[in-house]
């Protein structure tokens, strides 16, 4: 008794670890009273499916309500049998079916085998050379596809490519940009096992692609330094070219500083070309020039040439502080001059302009130190008669610091005295009594922000 107990135990560990590693079952695994059934799967090469492609199955007369496990790994997958007779399988691999049924009134069991390959996307990449023609490489290693179908994106039917051929090659018939795709299909066994790659855009072009993003812009006023930096350029291009005040300057870079402008005293022009892998250069080479701002007393002029390959959308100018920052700005569209806000209270104001292009680039100006001339009105008459109107002789001015007001009589006596510039005489003497209507002589003595010292003298006509 204890050998064949011993004997039980070792072959249920043998058929336990036979589940473990999934395989096909044999009939007598279910016992004795079953029978072999029978199936078939459609296609060529029955073993071989693809992620995606539905695995349709066919059930003999001779097999009656005939279920299916199609991922069997042991008997307790048995719960998952389903009468549907089509699968669609979505992680590649290994699968054993399993038919479970009833022959002559007897149960049944099938199992077949079918490996399923991933349908991925194909993977191509392109190159070209000077002839403009275009040349593919596609990555067939690891693919299950017998052939792919090339869409060039101009229109024509699909190249057919097989992956024991030489890497196509493409010629346009004219210059632009294309939408190119590779269709991966599936063949004998694997075919509807489809799939189309991401889509890659390719230029071509017979000539160099012209310069269509460039931008001048002062960078650092304090040490008279210009940027000029191009964009949105085509690759392999084997140098680039910058003409300027008679002289050209050849680089591998697409950006230029120049530290030899003079940004603050001049505009500077420069020409933009390149040479490219074919020694070609673009039909035309654009002109960009910077912002050259000035002041004319309290107006503001600045260059009108573009500092762009395309056109000014709009010019703001903007007060900047001692360390560069932003304290204000003012839109004033395409206009190239602009007058100092009258409300600004700030006597000494650095300015510059910057240029806003219709692609969004922004070039600015060199800056514009503008000290403004301290103002004051003296009014030339006034009546203190409680209208309302004109009852005080008060002084307007701007950018004074302090100041001093003294009303004279006709002989020269002191009538009113106030070291308040801004309050104002309201025709009383210094023991506040009015005084009589007529012509008095006034002296105002004032400073400005700049610590500069002015002196203004006069009459002014009181009317009672």
């Amino acid at each position: 008794m204890k050998w064949l107990c011993f004997f039980l135990v070792y072959i249920g560990c043998l058929l336990e670890h036979k589940h473990a590693t999934a395989q096909c079952p044999s009939v007598s695994q279910f016992g004795t009273q079953w029978v072999a059934g029978a199936f078939g799967i459609r296609g060529t090469e029955v073993g071989s499916q693809c992620t995606g492609r539905a695995v349709a199955l066919t059930t003999p007369n001779t097999v009656t309500n005939a279920k299916y496990i199609y991922d069997y790994k042991n008997r307790s997958d048995t719960a998952k049998a389903t009468a549907a007779t089509t699968y669609i399988y979505t992680v590649p691999g290994p699968y054993y079916i399993v038919q479970l049924g009833m022959v002559n009134g007897r149960p049944s069991m099938s199992c077949n085998l079918v490996q399923v390959y991933a349908t991925t996307k194909p993977i191509f990449t392109l190159s070209t050379g000077c002839d403009a023609a275009v040349k593919m490489n596609i990555s067939t290693a690891g693919q299950i596809y017998g052939r792919y179908l090339i869409d060039w994106g101009d229109g024509k039917p699909p190249q057919v490519y097989l992956p024991n051929q030489p890497p196509p090659t493409y010629t346009y018939a004219t210059n632009g940009t294309y939408q190119i795709k590779v269709a991966g299909e599936g063949t004998l066994a694997l075919q509807d096992c489809n799939a189309v790659s991401e889509p890659q855009v390719f230029e071509s072009v017979g000539l160099a692609a012209p310069i269509a993003n460039g931008v001048v812009t002062v960078q650092d006023n304090a040490w008279n330094k210009i940027t000029l930096s191009l964009a949105g350029l085509p690759t392999g291009i084997k140098n680039f070219s910058f003409g300027f005040n008679g002289q050209e300057i050849q680089k591998n870079s697409a950006v230029l500083t120049d530290s030899t402008a003079q940004p603050a005293k001049n505009q500077t022009c420069y020409q933009v070309s390149y040479r490219d892998a074919c020694d070609r250069q673009p039909t035309t080479a654009p002109t960009l020039c910077s912002i050259y701002a000035q002041n004319e007393g309290e107006t503001l002029r600045w260059s009108a040439q573009s500092p762009f390959v395309g056109a000014v959308a709009g010019y703001m100018v903007e007060k900047v502080g001692a360390s560069g920052q932003v304290l204000g700005s003012y839109d004033v569209g395409l206009a190239t001059t602009w007058t100092a806000d009258v409300n600004d209270t700030d006597q000494t104001v650095v300015y510059r302009v910057r240029a806003t292009a219709t692609n969004g680039q922004t070039s600015i100006s060199n800056t514009v130190l503008l000290v403004r001339v301290v103002s004051l009105f003296i009014p030339n008459g006034f009546s203190p008669n409680n209208d309302q109107i004109n009852d005080v002789f008060e002084l307007k001015g701007q950018f004074i610091e302090k100041g001093a007001v003294t009303i004279f009589d006709r002989w020269g006596n002191v009538l009113y005295h106030t070291n308040d510039w801004q309050k104002g005489w309201d025709g009383k003497d210094a023991k506040g009594q009015n005084v009589a209507g007529g012509f008095y002589a006034y002296r105002v003595v004032y400073t400005d922000g700049k610590k500069n010292d002015y002196t203004k003298t006069g009459t002014v006509y009181l009317v009672r």
